[in-house]
């Protein structure tokens, strides 16, 4: 075995990291217009196939915002996704840049393709990410009790999964035509509370692991490479032979 414990090399995810962050404030603000367009959808009634645009101008101009606003959020969503689990596998390999010896119950390639799998993506991300938080402490403290984490965890999780589960719902109301399309607003609006919710913890969770694995490398100096050595005292530079140039006898 190695003897060195820092055989992986410490890659800050502080700006991914940042990244997510934003986008997960993005999100979540234009999910709360989302929200608040479908709210005066339910006072205005909407455009219906028998009407002329000029007669239901507000109907008219709520739709299109709220399919705007679907589409901008769908596509902040993925970029959120797509930065998180970047950011995920950058985090989790710095856990053995800490510790080579430290025992991790999940790969960082398994900690982001866990989101994938059903069943599987129910407990093991949230698992994995617990872990990160968990094992980016210093050599020193391995062998600590393992602490638990924030409460801000588990609550980006339930979250996380509720608002999942309510965006299922409301995905399914919607192409039901038996069911009143109040309901299935109602339903989407109950979505994108716990969905800001899930937002608001899921910031502050990547926002403890990254404060703590930029402690814990400055705690054990990986950022600090070693300086060359400086040369001797009273060192002289060896003296130049003058070359003696040739004379005409």
């Amino acid at each position: 075995m190695n003897p060195s414990p820092y055989t992986t090399h410490f890659t800050s995810a502080n700006l991914r990291a940042r990244i997510v962050k934003i986008l997960l404030i993005v999100g979540a603000v234009v999910t709360g217009v989302a929200i608040l367009a479908q709210t005066l959808s339910l006072a205005f009634p909407p455009i219906t196939g028998e009407e002329d645009l000029g007669d239901n101008p507000a109907g008219v101009v709520l739709v299109l915002l709220i399919f705007l606003l679907v589409v901008f959020e769908s596509v902040i969503y993925l970029t959120t996704v797509v930065f998180f689990l970047m950011w995920l596998y950058r985090a989790h390999n710095n856990v053995r840049a800490f510790n080579q010896w430290s025992r991790l119950e999940h790969s960082a390639g398994w900690a982001v393709g866990s989101f994938f799998i059903p069943i599987v993506n129910l407990f093991v991300p949230y698992r994995a990410v617990k872990e990160v938080w968990q094992k980016s402490t210093a050599p020193d403290e391995a062998f600590v009790v393992t602490p638990e984490p924030p409460a801000t965890f588990p609550l980006w999780w339930l979250f996380w999964l509720l608002a999942g589960f309510a965006s299922k719902i409301s995905f399914r109301l919607s192409l039901n035509d038996s069911v009143p399309e109040s309901t299935s607003t109602i339903v989407s609006m109950v979505a994108g509370v716990l969905s800001i919710g899930a937002a608001v913890f899921a910031y502050l969770v990547v926002d403890a692991i990254d404060k703590r694995q930029e402690e814990t490398s400055l705690k054990v100096n990986l950022r600090k490479f070693p300086e060359p050595p400086p040369p001797p005292p009273n060192l002289s530079m060896p003296e130049t032979v003058p070359v003696s140039g040739t004379t005409n006898s």
